[in-house]
Formats: structure tokens, C-alpha cells, sequence
């Protein structure tokens, strides 16, 4: 349960500490006092949006701690297990928030920091705040799907429907892109097949573009080679004559005279074997030259066939991006695009079978959802029913309405919605249509008091929701929410003293001036200043009439 709740600067609260018991909470106050605040400042710890703007004036920062006393709700220990907490069940399990002027905000559970998003998730598993504006959530019909759903308890069978759904839709959607696909299909393919045996029947091979302009070069020129290498080996090992001398002779004329003055000049011993490497190297250029000079020919015909096979690649070149690399990758794209092709004409005649099954699959799963919803229906409408006539609302009709849709829906194949028929002799309408705001009221605490039959939630807040009733309807309101307290923590904010009297633990917000500034503060009351805030709240504060109905309504 929640035990206290810690605020500091926040809006017109300084600071203050509020202490809650078991069972029916109530707060009361003149409007304006903080009450609002109070419940806006319980909210920031439990993780949800807010801003620099809630901080008092003067003030750099405002914070909200909440403190629940074990045992928790079953769930939130392995959550915090699994968001890597530290917590013993044993000890109490405090929330805080702090939010500073810039905007930043901070989280802590037990002094460890967490992420905002962390502490909503733990938060929805410790309190339920039902707002003084929630009831306008019943005129939307998806909110009766969900309590219906809520109360047939069937969360297993409705996470397998949602997932059939979303295979068949899958399955629908690929369909249709196969069906699309499959109009061009032989065209399309004929189209791939004609552009790769194009390519593939010039079998060529990676580098080969690069080779075929060698050797065109090499042939091209090919007198004109074999003319400078023979020169070449000339050079270095040609015979002497009287006005030329080869290299290579003329480089062991030059060794022997190195030899010669290294019998002097010792230094110079190592320059001789240099030469000798050197002359080895020559005498291998030479002898490659005179190879090369002696293999390479003119070959008029070959030239003809490289000239005409380079041409050929660099046509498809140009056809498919302008290089051997793109000539290459574009194969690849087409063979990979075809055996895809290939594959989608065969899932084409799989996925009718396939789809049909899951058809099947999703029919069953939303039969029986509808059946659990027809039979959790039936209980739902009596318990509401009974408890609305709990209520004043004794001639009230109440039911719910299951219409099947034209095609499944990802909640199931019904449309699910209140009716409500509030006086006699009026057919059922939806609750939009028929309901006042008192009478909205009332249906919404009947829907939560059942719904929480079946909610581990341990703390639930009601703020204000005693709109638009009053007299004897605020006497039973509140005999309801004492009977939801015997399995619930309850906190009730309201303006009313015939709910204000059922409650177990009564505490008073007030408005006060200090130094020209205006605070909360919070008042625990006990015995008669409690008849007297009973009192005050019907308008009467100093008659004895109205201390004594203040009286007779705590009896």
C-alpha cells in the first residue's frame, strides 16, 4: 500500500509529508487548497509527464517520493529484476522524482537511479488514479473492450488472436505483393534471362578486360618491340667494335680497375662486390631482352580477334554501368533477382495453402474470444447492474453489446459497447448517447469496483469523481468505495461529506498565508474536528443542526 507521499516546491506546496492508512483514505478542502496538487504531485512519482513549470516560485527544484509498504503486487519483483534493481521484498519501496528549472528530470527506486520510462511501468503496477474527468473515457467504445476484456481475465488468448492477426495480415500483404508481382512475371524473367545469357555467353572471367588491352597493345606494336629489345641486349652484350664497347664490358673494365686500387686503397674492396651484383642483374636484363626479342611477332589474325572480343565486353560494359567491376556486379543482381523470382513463383503456390491455414487458425482463436467475451459479458452486465442500483440507479438497464465486424480486427471479430438505459420505458442506448455526467460517474466506480475483483493493484486513487451527484446517490457512492476498501487501499478526493463520513482515515488540505505567501498545509483529523470539516463541507460549520447531521452521517 502506499504509506506516505513526500512533496517539496511544488506549484503552492513547500513542503509536506501526507501519511496514508489501509482501507478508505479521503481528502478534503476548499477548491483551490492543493487537493489537485496533491494528486498531480503522486503522478510525478509514479512517472508521468511533467514540467519545469510545476516548481514553486523561488525555488531551483521540486521533488515527490512515494513510499509503498510491502508486500507488492505480484509481477513488480520480477520487473525489477529484470530492469537490474537491488530490492528485498522486506523492505518498503520508495519512488522518487525531482525535476529541476531546466527541465531535467531524475528518478531514483531505493537511492538507485532509473529511467522515467522504468519508474511509469513500475508505477502502473502500485496505483490506479482514476481522474475527476475519467468517465469521459466511456464514451469511447474501445474503453468497453478493454474491461470487458480486463474482467474475462483471457490476456493468454487475446495475445494469441493479436498474433494470428498479424501473420494473417503478413501473409495477406505478401499475397498481394506476389499477386502484383506474378502480372509481369514471364516478362520480367524472360527480360533476366535474356540479359545474363547475353553476358554469360562471352564467358569471360574477372581481370580479363585488363589482359585483352595488354596484349592488343603488345600486338599493335610488336616489330617496333622486338626492335628496341634487340637493341637493348645490343647495348648491354652486343660484339665491340672500335667506336662502341658493350655495357657489360665496359663494367669489368671498371671492376678490374677497382680491384686494382683496393690492393692500395683498401676502402674501395667494397665496391667490388656492388659490381659483381651489378653485373649479374645486367647480364639477366640481357638475356630476357634477347628472349623477348626473339618470341615476340606480329599476329595480324589475333590482333583482329582481341581487338573484336574487347570490343564486345566494352559494349556490355557500357550496357551495364561502364566497367568490368559494374559489367560483374550487374550479373550477379540479375542471376540473385532471378532464382528470387524463382522462389516467389514458388511461395506463390504455397502461400493460398499457407494463408488459408492461418485463416483457420485466426477464426477459431476470435470464436472462442467471443465466447469468452459473450459469457464474461453476461457476469460483467449483472455485477455493474447490481451495483448501479447499489447506486440510486435502481431502475437502471445495463448491457453489452457484442456486434460482429465485417472483417476481423486486431481486438478480435466484435465490436464491443456499453448500453445503458438509465429510466424505464427507454430502449438500451450507448452510454454516449443517454448518460449524464452524474450518472456517467456512477457507472464508471460500478465498472471499477468489479474490475477490481480482479486487480492486483494495490492502491487506488478516485479524484473528484463524485461529479454531478449529490444526497443519498453520495451515501451510497461512498458505501461502495468502503466495501472496494476491504480488498483495495482507497484515496478519495472529494467535495462531498456523505462519502467524506465513510471513510476510515480523514485528512484535511488547507490554504494558508504566511509573509505574503501562500502554502499547503495538510491537517490529520480525529473525532470531533471531524464532524466539524463534515460539517463545513455541507456549508454549516457553526450550527448545531449541522454538527449534528455531520454526526449522523459518521454513524
Amino acid at each position: 500500500m502506499l504509506k506516505t507521499l513526500t512533496l517539496q516546491n511544488l506549484a503552492i506546496i513547500e513542503s509536506l509529508v501526507i501519511r496514508f492508512s489501509p482501507g478508505f483514505n479521503v481528502m478534503t478542502g476548499e477548491t483551490g487548497a492543493g487537493k489537485s496538487i496533491i494528486v498531480g504531485g503522486l503522478e510525478l512519482a509514479l512517472g508521468e509527464r511533467s514540467s519545469s513549470d510545476i516548481i514553486r516560485a523561488g525555488a531551483d527544484f521540486a521533488s515527490s517520493e512515494a513510499c509503498f509498504d510491502p508486500p507488492l503486487p505480484q509481477g513488480i519483483e520480477s520487473l525489477l529484476v529484470k530492469l537490474e534493481l537491488e530490492y528485498s521484498s522486506k523492505d518498503p519501496l520508495v519512488l522518487r522524482r525531482e525535476i529541476s528549472r531546466s527541465g531535467k528530470s531524475r528518478c531514483f527506486l531505493n537511492e538507485q537511479m532509473i529511467g522515467v520510462g522504468d519508474l511509469k511501468l513500475l508505477g502502473e503496477f502500485l496505483v490506479d488514479i482514476h481522474g475527476q474527468h475519467e468517465h469521459q473515457s466511456l464514451l469511447h467504445a474501445a474503453s468497453h473492450r478493454i474491461a470487458l476484456d480486463a474482467y474475462a481475465a483471457h490476456d493468454k488468448l487475446l495475445t494469441d488472436y493479436r498474433k494470428a492477426w498479424a501473420e494473417v495480415s503478413d501473409l495477406r500483404r505478401r499475397k498481394k505483393e506476389l499477386e502484383q508481382k506474378a502480372s509481369d512475371f514471364e516478362k520480367h524473367l524472360d527480360y533476366l534471362n535474356f540479359q545474363i545469357e547475353e553476358i554469360e555467353k562471352l564467358k569471360t572471367q574477372p581481370g580479363e578486360m585488363a589482359a585483352l588491352e595488354l596484349e592488343e597493345k603488345r600486338l599493335a606494336h610488336a616489330e617496333s618491340l622486338s626492335k628496341t629489345a634487340r637493341e637493348a641486349f645490343s647495348l648491354l652484350y652486343g660484339e665491340e667494335s672500335e667506336n662502341q664497347k658493350p655495357l657489360l664490358s665496359q663494367l669489368g673494365d671498371t671492376t678490374r680497375n677497382i680491384s686494382d686500387i683496393a690492393e692500395v686503397e683498401p676502402e674501395f674492396a667494397k665496391f667490388i662486390s656492388s659490381l659483381g651484383e651489378i653485373r649479374i642483374n645486367l647480364e639477366e636484363l640481357a638475356f630476357s631482352l634477347r628472349d623477348y626479342a626473339d618470341h615476340i611477332q606480329a599476329d595480324p589474325r589475333r590482333l583482329d580477334e582481341v581487338i573484336s572480343r574487347l570490343e564486345s565486353l566494352r559494349r556490355l560494359a557500357r550496357k551495364h554501368g561502364g566497367s568490368e567491376e559494374s559489367l560483374f556486379t550487374a550479373l550477379n543482381a540479375m542471376r540473385a533477382e532471378r532464382d528470387q523470382m524463382t522462389l516467389d513463383d514458388e511461395e506463390r503456390g504455397k502461400i493460398g495453402k499457407k494463408l488459408s491455414a492461418q485463416e483457420g487458425k485466426l477464426k477459431n482463436l476470435g470464436e472462442r474470444l467471443r465466447q469468452g467475451r459473450t459469457k464474461a459479458a453476461d457476469r460483467l452486465k449483472k455485477k455493474i447492474l447490481s451495483i448501479l442500483h447499489d447506486l440510486a440507479m435502481e431502475k437502471a438497464r445495463f448491457d453489452i453489446l457484442l456486434e460482429p465486424l465485417e472483417e476481423p480486427c486486431p481486438d478480435g471479430l466484435d465490436r464491443v459497447e456499453f448500453l445503458l438505459a438509465a429510466n424505464p420505458g427507454l430502449p438500451s442506448a450507448p452510454l454516449r448517447k443517454v448518460a449524464s455526467g452524474g450518472e456517467m460517474s456512477r457507472v464508471m466506480l460500478a465498472i471499477k469496483s468489479v474490475l477490481a475483483e480482479r486487480d492486483a493493484i494495490p492502491a487506488l486513487v478516485f479524484d473528484e469523481i463524485d461529479l454531478g451527484i449529490s444526497g443519498e446517490v453520495c451515501r451510497r457512492v461512498g458505501s461502495v468505495m468502503e466495501k472496494l476498501s476491504q480488498t483495495h487501499q482507497i484515496i478519495c478526493i472529494t467535495h462531498q461529506p456523505a462519502i467524506a463520513a465513510r471513510a476510515e482515515s480523514h485528512v484535511s488540505v488547507r490554504k494558508t498565508m504566511r509573509g505574503g505567501k501562500t502554502y499547503t498545509e495538510i491537517v490529520s483529523l480525529e473525532g470531533e474536528e471531524r464532524v466539524e470539516e463534515l460539517a463545513r463541507m455541507m456549508g454549516g460549520r457553526d450550527t448545531s443542526a449541522a454538527l449534528d447531521l455531520a454526526r449522523q452521517l459518521m454513524k
